[in-house]
C-alpha cells in the first residue's frame, strides 16, 4: 500500500482547528467489500499497535514521565475503543467531532494538544480513500521540544500504524 501526502480539504471536520503549528496529511487507497468507519479505523490505529510500537510507546512513557506528560493508552483498550464509537470523553482524550465519513479525535496535554482525523470515502466498487490527519498545537516550550525529538519517530510510526490499522479492518 502506498501512502501519499496531501492537504487539508475546507470541509474536513478537522479543518475548523487550522491554521496549526504542524499539519500532516497522509492519503492511502485500499480495497474492502466491508463497510468501514472511520471509528473503524480510529479505533484499529489507536489499540492494535505492531509489537515494536509499543516497545517504543512504553519507551517514550519512561522518558517523558519525569517531565509530567501523560503516558499513552496501552492498558485501557476497550475502554478507548468505547469512547471512540460512542464520541465520549476518555482521560485527556476526546472525540470533538464525528460525521459519516470522519472521526477526530483530540489528545490534549499540558505541553501540546494533538488533532488526530481519520476520514474514509467508499469510491467505486470495494475501492476506499483514507485520510489521516495530524494538526499539533503547543501550548509551550515543553511542547516544541518534545515534538522535536519524536517527530522523526512520528513519520515512520504513523505510516506503519496507518498500514497496520487498514490491514486490521479489512
Amino acid at each position: 500500500m502506498k501512502i501519499k501526502t496531501g492537504k487539508v480539504a475546507e470541509k474536513d471536520l478537522i479543518a475548523q482547528y487550522l491554521p496549526s503549528d504542524y499539519t500532516e496529511v497522509l492519503q492511502c487507497v485500499f480495497f474492502s467489500e466491508k463497510n468501514i468507519t472511520p471509528d473503524d479505523i480510529q479505533v484499529a490505529f489507536w489499540t492494535n499497535s505492531p509489537q515494536w510500537i509499543k516497545k517504543m510507546f512504553k519507551l517514550r512513557d519512561i522518558l517523558v514521565k519525569p517531565l509530567g506528560i501523560k503516558p499513552g493508552n496501552e492498558n485501557d483498550k476497550l475502554e478507548l475503543a468505547k469512547s471512540i464509537r460512542l464520541g465520549e470523553n476518555y482521560r485527556f482524550i476526546n472525540i470533538p467531532a464525528k460525521s459519516i465519513h470522519e472521526t477526530l479525535l483530540c489528545m490534549n496535554d499540558k505541553h501540546l494538544v494533538m488533532y488526530f482525523s481519520a476520514k474514509i470515502i467508499s469510491e467505486t466498487g470495494d475501492k476506499k480513500k483514507l485520510t489521516i490527519t495530524t494538526l499539533v498545537n503547543f501550548h509551550n516550550l515543553l511542547g516544541r521540544l518534545y515534538f522535536y525529538i519524536i517527530y522523526p519517530f512520528h513519520c515512520i510510526i504513523v505510516k506503519s500504524m496507518i498500514k497496520n490499522a487498514v490491514s486490521i479492518v479489512q
